[in-house]
């Protein structure tokens, strides 16, 4: 995974450096960052307790919501090409016990600040997280041709799945 963020931090701001980026959030004792490989095994842990099957590729990014060092929710950006500016938002997950607690929607504006061009494929169920964080609907004539192939593929398995896009490349 790269490495933009160099540990966790907590998100009590909204300053970005190069290589930590803070966010105002409704929950400061929570410490945002961007997972590390020595995360991997924590967070392939998180995912399997969680009934959730992620793997990693060379050009994914993990981003971590952690509570007292434990893992409490995950992100993956994918890139399927380098060149591609789109990354692939997918593997969204938050604790049972930490839901409902506006975290989803601040580990997106933390996560997509470092993919300025973000899509994801969602469950029509889910868009109101997605629009509130400034997501909008897209279709698949929007997409690069490696992720308008993906998104073939996975309709086929799940035909209600709809596409977000959030672009923030200018402001």
């Amino acid at each position: 995974m790269p490495t933009a963020a160099q540990g966790c931090n907590n998100p009590a701001s909204a300053k970005k450096t190069a290589k930590t980026l803070m966010i105002s959030t409704p929950t400061p004792e929570f410490e945002f960052c961007q997972g590390q490989k020595s995360d991997k095994k924590a967070i392939k842990r998180f995912y399997r307790q969680h009934s959730y099957s992620a793997g990693f590729m060379g050009l994914d990014s993990c981003y971590l919501v952690k509570d007292k060092q434990q893992i409490i929710a995950c992100v993956i950006h994918s890139r399927l090409v380098v060149e591609n500016q789109q990354s692939l938002l997918h593997a969204l997950v938050v604790a049972p016990g930490y839901r409902r607690q506006a975290i989803a929607s601040s580990l997106l504006d933390y996560s997509c600040a470092f993919h300025p061009l973000t899509v994801c494929f969602a469950d029509k169920q889910l868009a109101p997280l997605y629009l509130s964080s400034r997501f909008t609907p897209a279709s698949q004539h929007q997409l690069f041709p490696e992720l308008a192939a993906r998104y073939t593929q996975y309709i086929k398995k799940k035909p209600e799945l709809t596409i977000f896009m959030r672009d923030s490349r200018n402001g």
